[in-house]
Order: structure tokens, then sequence, then C-alpha cells
């Protein structure tokens, strides 16, 4: 698999600027396109004064007044795209998606990416209605959360792998493979291998051999928990290898929507603070 489609949630704010540069940046890498869509947020929204409005000339003044702030607001968005674009050689197209229709639209663009990056404090660009999670179980397509703080130039150079030998993990390592294969280095983090019987004699060793037939350059990094969450752990190995990518897998276990990842993927969804690559 390779990386020739990246699409990006955008928005005309400064946070919503860095990460269409973190997005180029990642399309200049791995010669990708870059696919931009903006969720122009309802004019109406908090004009609580159009509820008393009456007459029908009003009324029209009122959406002709809503559907031209709309068309600044995208306008804008679509400027400060260009901005960061344009500076660079790579091939992009913009795409402005109504708030009112954004669940299906936004499922809808998002289906024929490779990835999707959205920003973190939430909704990063996504429509106002909808989370990380739901983007993820909405289109199965990898989603690499990058806080709003972020340095947009520090991209997938230093990456950690959270491993635990499960179907979920493994889906994360062949979304991100192109990631893992040209990153300086990846630490695959193993925590309380004693305790999961589907690691083998030695935890961790084969998909460091797998990642390495890939060209990945891999060390494997055995870690206890120590009274710490799983998602703990991975944090504290992220900040002590100076990593700027943390992948994992998405478990899930429930079929209520309140319950439906592990605790490990909610903790860290909770808490982005480095860019995070989870794969379901």
């Amino acid at each position: 698999m390779s990386l020739k489609t990246i699409l990006v949630f955008v928005d005309f704010s400064p946070s919503g600027e860095a990460r269409t540069r973190y997005a180029v940046n990642l399309c200049l890498r791995h010669g990708a396109h870059l696919i931009g869509v903006y969720v122009a947020p309802a004019g109406w929204r908090g004009d609580r004064a159009g509820c008393y409005v009456r007459g029908q000339d009003a009324i029209r003044q009122l959406i002709n007044q809503h559907k031209a702030e709309e068309a600044i607001a995208s306008e804008a968005a679509l400027e400060c795209f260009k901005a960061v674009t344009r500076r660079e050689d790579i091939n992009f197209d913009f795409r402005i998606i109504r708030e009112s229709d954004a669940n299906e639209h936004a499922k809808l663009h998002s289906l024929h990416a490779d990835l999707i990056i959205v920003g973190f404090p939430g909704p990063g660009g996504l429509p106002g209605n909808w989370s990380p999670e739901d983007m993820l179980l909405a289109t199965g397509v990898p989603l690499l959360i990058v806080p709003d703080t972020w340095n947009p130039d520090s991209i997938a150079e230093r990456i950690l792998l959270g491993w635990n030998a499960s179907r979920e993990a493994r889906r994360a390592i062949t979304d991100s493979l192109p990631l893992l294969a040209t990153a300086q280095s990846v630490s695959v983090v193993v925590v309380d291998s004693e305790n999961n019987p589907r690691h083998g004699e030695e935890p961790g060793a084969d998909v460091a051999l797998y990642l390495s037939r890939h060209g990945a350059k891999v060390t494997v990094e055995h870690a206890r928990s120590a009274g710490h969450s799983t998602a703990e752990v991975l944090q504290m190995a992220a900040k002590r290898n100076n990593s700027d990518l943390l992948v994992v897998g998405a478990y899930s276990h429930s079929r209520s929507r309140q319950a439906i990842f592990g605790g490990v993927t909610r903790a860290l969804l909770a808490n982005v603070t480095i860019p995070l690559l989870i794969a379901h």
C-alpha cells in the first residue's frame, strides 16, 4: 500500500492552517494528492433573532443574508487552504460541504482517501456533531489526529507503534505501513507482554522482523504498566523517545455507541498530545 490520496478537514483558523501544512508536508513526502474539505457552518446557527422574523420579504432577506455569510466563510477557508498549498508543488482540490448535509457528504468524500487528517481538540474541521470515532466507524479509513499546537514540520520521523498482537494492531500496521517504512525510527512498544499469550516466545520480535522487511528501522521496547494505564504507558514512552507519531489499533468490544471503543482507545482519543494515527 502507498499513500496516494490524503484528505484533510480544514477551516480558516490558525490551527486549520497548520493542519493543512501538516497534510501538505505529508503529501510532498509520499507524492500524494491532497483533498481539502471544508464544512460550511449554517449561517443561521446561533441567530435567535431569526426565530422572530415574520413576513415573506423579511424571511427571504434573512435567508439571503445567511447564504452570504456562508459564502464569505467558505471563501475564507479556500483562501487559507490555497495560501498553504500554492507554495508547494502538489496536486490538490478543495471541496465544500454544507453543515446540513455534512453527515453523508463527509463520509462519502472520506471513503475515497487513504488517510484522513483532523484536528484536536474537536471538532478539528469535522462537522460539529461528529467526532473522530464517528469518522473512523463510518468509513474504516485510518484517521490521523493532529493536535492544534503541533509543529506541522515534525512529521512521522520517529514513530511509536503500540503492539499487543491483536487483529486491530495488525490493521494499524497495514494502514500506516507507508509511514513506518519511511520513518527515521520505529519503536514497537509491548506493554505487559507476560499477560498476553498471543505474543509468542519473543514478544515483538516477529512484528519487528516483518516491518524490517519493508524497510522500517525497528527497535522493540518492553514496558510494564506498574499501576499506570496502557494509554499512559504509551504516552510516556512517546515522550521519552521524542516520538512525533503514535500508531495504534482501535479495539471495539460492544455494540453500545457509548462503549464501542476499548479503554485504551478512548483514553488516547481524550488526550491527544502528539499526532495519533488510529485504525479500525
